[in-house]
């Protein structure tokens, strides 16, 4: 996956496995193997038993599953989990091979309907905290009873730090897409000037967000992933708002006095985060809050600089109150752990 640290997830998973029985350590479970399957499901072009790690590489079944960055295909997505299912020799990944293949088949997309199937997947090839495995199985057996309608989904069951990583990896890319495709249909209507200087200020965004999750955020915990990502959506989520405020320069108008007393606010905040009178905790240091708001003065210069083409009737002032008071926020939320 791309916007995770799969080695750091890995690690995870093996611990919480080696941590709480599996399902199929206590049910009858048979393992799927890929002779198992329905032969007509298999990939016609390529002979699984000589698949390598680096024939997947490229490619990946999660995101033809989901869409992320390629249309839906969920019969591509099936011809790729099996060769992850095949190369990767049961040590995937709960995105990968047999994960996929879990939700296609309960689900019916792009192959038969298969409950027995996803069932013997959950139980057997599928890891995880065994909670997670238990209530897999009976979600599955709801929807083979009939007592369940709704799709089926591997994350609807998570129930670990480890899993919540990759499900909420997999929410951000999805709305990191909805995200651009909206506010590409904004910033295409703009002029090429203002186009122009709004790349300028997302590239100072993607710094000071990016320098914002990765030194001010606490990754101790095993659910340092999903709370990571659900960080870094919230502040594009943020930018969004403010960029189609910008399409019609729909800003609070701030005077010189607000200014003064949001960046005295911020000073404050930041002295006695340094001088040790706040603590930081976990992974969060000073050097990286140091970093941090360095990265965060160069996106309040270029949003300055961008309101000056986008919006001229507003002014510099306006522009530094409303970024300042937003990190005034940041800040508060570090001293209030």
């Amino acid at each position: 996956m791309s916007k995770i640290d799969k080695r750091s997830l890995s690690l995870l998973f093996i611990l919480a496995v080696l941590a709480m029985p599996l399902a199929s350590q206590s049910q009858e479970c048979e393992k799927m193997r890929i002779a198992d399957f329905p032969k007509k499901d298999l990939p016609a072009d390529v002979d699984l038993g000589h698949v390598k790690r680096t024939d997947i590489k490229e490619e990946e079944a999660y995101k033809y599953y989901y869409g992320i960055g390629v249309p839906v295909d969920y019969v591509k997505a099936r011809r790729l989990a099996f060769m992850e299912m095949a190369a990767l020799g049961g040590q995937e990944d709960p995105l990968e091979g047999s994960s996929i293949l879990m939700m296609l088949y309960a689900n019916g997309y792009g192959v038969d309907r298969n409950l027995d199937i996803s069932i013997r997947l959950a139980c057997a090839n599928v890891g995880g905290a065994g909670a997670e495995v238990e209530g897999r199985l009976i979600h599955l057996k709801d929807i083979k009873s009939g007592n369940s309608k709704e799709p089926f989904d591997i994350c609807d069951d998570a129930t670990s730090g480890y899993m919540a990583g990759f499900c909420e990896s997999v929410h951000s890319e999805l709305a990191d897409i909805a995200r651009k495709t909206m506010m590409d249909s904004v910033i295409n209507k703009w002029s090429k000037r203002d186009q122009a200087a709004y790349e300028k200020l997302r590239g100072a965004a993607g710094n000071f967000f990016y320098q914002r999750v990765s030194s001010e955020i606490d990754e101790s915990g095993t659910a340092r992933v999903a709370i990571v990502e659900q960080e870094s959506g919230s502040l594009e989520d943020g930018f969004k708002a403010e960029i189609l405020n910008a399409d019609k320069c729909d800003f609070i108008k701030y005077s010189a006095q607000d200014f003064i007393d949001a960046d005295k606010e911020l000073n404050l905040l930041y002295s006695k985060i340094m001088n040790g009178q706040l603590p930081v905790w976990g992974t969060v240091t000073k050097e990286g809050i140091r970093s941090t708001q360095r990265a965060w003065i160069r996106y309040r210069d270029a949003w300055v600089a961008f309101g000056a083409v986008r919006c001229p009737e507003m002014t510099d002032i306006s522009w530094k109150t409303f970024i300042t008071k937003e990190r005034v926020s940041q800040l508060q939320e570090l001293a209030d752990e």
